[in-house]
């Protein structure tokens, strides 16, 4: 998750939290280049959350945004998961 904390961290930074991370969860066998480029993937997915999170930022202080109806979120959501045949 990206927070004003991490989007401060350096690029080095990031690598060494990101490669703890991977460690820690059984990654210990993996190559090096495969730990670099899942990382590079990492960046990329990281850089296009904040990209889409500046967005909504800027969505809402133009007034485009309505209030969260986290009712309809958790309908939608079943119902995607339904379409594909998960169910509760």
């Amino acid at each position: 998750m990206a927070t004003a904390e991490s989007s401060s961290l350096t690029e080095a930074e990031l690598l060494y939290n990101y490669l703890g991370m991977r460690l820690s969860n059984g990654g210990r066998k993996e190559p090096i280049a495969q730990l670099l480029a899942k990382f590079a993937e990492y960046r990329r997915e990281l850089e296009e959350l904040r990209a889409t999170l500046r967005e909504a930022e800027a969505q809402s202080a133009r007034g485009e945004s309505g209030p969260l109806d986290v009712e309809d979120i958790i309908r939608r959501g079943r119902a995607r998961l339904a379409a594909k045949g998960i169910t509760d």
